[in-house]
């Protein structure tokens, strides 16, 4: 590991290996079948690349001379199949690259990462070859950032018995790094980190609760149709209702949908998330930025543990807080396998209402986490599926406009240039809502009398509240109200104060959105939110 010691057992080393072969065994079985119509100068780079390295001993971690070359070769096939890979990846819009160019780089990334554990192979050990009980630089974030790569680009394309092998690796390579870690004696930047997370004891402070009561419920403008724990006759009767008054499926607010998952008790602590993503090592896809259609807006990947302090500082020390990262519609729970057996398919997705449908049932229900701070925002959008919207931790604002609404009166942007690819965004509206509407929920709070955020609230609670007229406050509310009135004029046909619906998602909370609704999302507080897309 790159700038901090661990102490490593060659058993430990031995056990891990034993679990890299069998993962190596899994490649080569499916290897020729996924390169068969690819020429056989791959298929020989991949035999090569997926091929046993030389058995580690019991007494020893030193490779001889002839053992040295054989790892080369393989470490120089694989790093020639995943350059191939990523140039025929990078050719193709994602959505229709070749499905055995994208297993075969699958292959190549975790075959990279297996290698890691031979000292010969990781930059990192360079000068150090040997992982004895002596103190050494094991690569454990080499391996994972490999193996999160893989199923990151790999997605669903990746085979469940290839899933499997390599989530028990991970966990062998966990439950390695926690008993190393508690031998240890020293300090190390991840033993930090892990410290500040678990001083956290919620992901999102109970004091949400107070702040979303007082300052956000009231606000709200024209409250979606709410539905309490839902069962499938109840929808069903609900839907049928709606669908004589309607030609069209409706929103509803679907109270206590999830309040029997485990992950609605579990998510809240930051150091369960921690176990399951290898001490916060697990590595995400993120965005940054305020919104994906903002120009700073960008992308990176991060490890989870150092994402996750930062919403947990945010959350806590509001004014240092950096650029907005958000872990936004990835399968979350199928790259960190645990996350996965935390929640229930909603039943609701069975429901007769939808059978009706020729799409919905017939085709595979996407599931997607939503991971962030305060203040993260989806802008006005529509989806091609029909969604139920899971809350498990923390407040999400949602509007809803409906796709009888004239087209033109949504200002959809059109075909925008990103990195040089022309990207259709029609789905996407040029409103920013934030920008035109009044309210604590739009950002008015701080100028109002209401608390907006848990420091304001605690804040209240401990400062006797005055009826003295707060003469700046004034100029900057009129300032304010003034630039959103001007930014209204140059979408002047929008439905601004009508034509919606909203509501507030809280914790256990679900949302159905037909598909072709248009909705804006705003997280009110740290959020966790899965989505269902059928």
């Amino acid at each position: 590991m790159n700038g901090s010691r661990r102490l490593l057992s060659t058993s430990s080393i031995t056990d891990l290996n034993s679990d890299a072969n069998k993962i190596r065994e899994e490649i080569r079985r499916t290897g020729p079948k996924q390169s068969a119509a690819l020429p056989k100068s791959i298929a020989g780079l991949h035999a090569e690349a997926a091929r046993s390295p030389p058995p580690i001993s019991s007494t020893s971690l030193q490779t001889t001379d002839k053992g040295k070359a054989i790892l080369l070769r393989i470490k120089t096939a694989i790093t020639a199949l995943s350059a191939i890979c990523e140039t025929k990846i990078n050719a193709y819009p994602f959505s229709s690259v070749p499905l055995e160019f994208l297993n075969l780089h699958t292959h190549a990334w975790i075959l990279s990462a297996l290698l890691h554990i031979y000292p010969e192979c990781d930059d990192a050990s360079m000068g150090d070859n040997s992982y004895s009980e002596h103190e050494t630089n094991f690569p454990y974030d080499s391996i994972i950032f490999d193996i999160d790569t893989a199923l990151i680009v790999g997605g669903a394309s990746i085979p469940l018995q290839l899933r499997r092998l390599v989530n028990e690796f991970l966990e062998a390579l966990y439950a390695t790094e926690e008993h190393d870690v508690n031998k240890s004696t020293g300090t190390s930047t991840d033993q930090a980190l892990v410290s500040s997370i678990k001083n956290f004891d919620y992901f999102c402070a109970p004091e949400y609760k107070q702040c979303i009561e007082r300052t956000y419920i009231p606000s709200l403008y024209n409250k979606i149709p709410t539905l309490a724990s839902p069962t499938i006759a109840s929808f069903d009767a609900y839907m049928d209702e709606i669908l004589v008054k309607s030609t069209s499926l409706q929103p509803v607010h679907l109270t206590g949908l999830a309040t029997t998952w485990p992950a609605f008790k579990k998510w809240n602590s930051p150091a369960y998330l921690l176990s399951v993503t290898n001490n916060g090592r697990r590595v995400v896809p993120v965005e940054i930025g305020k919104s994906y259609v903002s120009d700073s807006w960008t992308q990176g990947f991060r490890k989870f543990g150092s994402v996750l302090l930062d919403w947990l500082q945010c959350d806590s020390q509001p004014e240092t807080a950096g650029p907005t990262t958000y872990l936004a519609q990835h399968d979350l729970l199928s790259q960190v396998d645990p996350l996965r057996g935390d929640i229930l398919m909603p039943d609701l997705i069975h429901s007769a209402t939808f059978a009706k449908k020729e799409t919905s049932t017939t085709k595979m229900t996407m599931v997607n986490a939503w991971v962030g701070p305060s203040g993260t925002i989806s802008p006005l959008h529509t989806d091609p599926h029909d969604n139920i919207l899971v809350q498990v931790v923390g407040y999400k604002y949602i509007r809803l406009y409906s796709p009888t609404i004239p087209k033109e009166r949504m200002y959809p942007r059109g075909m925008e240039n990103q990195v040089g690819i022309g990207v259709d965004m029609a789905n996407t509206s040029a409103v920013e809502l934030e920008r035109g509407c009044f309210g604590a929920i739009f950002g008015d709070a701080d100028v109002l009398d209401p608390a907006a955020s848990v420091s304001d609230v605690q804040h209240k609670s401990s400062v006797r509240e005055t009826n003295e007229f707060d003469g700046a406050k004034f100029s900057r509310l009129r300032e304010r109200m003034h630039n959103k009135k001007k930014y209204r004029d140059d979408y002047e046909v929008f439905g601004w104060d009508g034509g919606f619906s909203d509501c507030i998602l809280a914790p256990g909370d679900g949302l159905f959105i037909p598909a072709g609704w248009w909705h804006y999302v705003k997280s009110l507080s740290p959020s966790f939110t899965v989505s269902f897309w059928f």
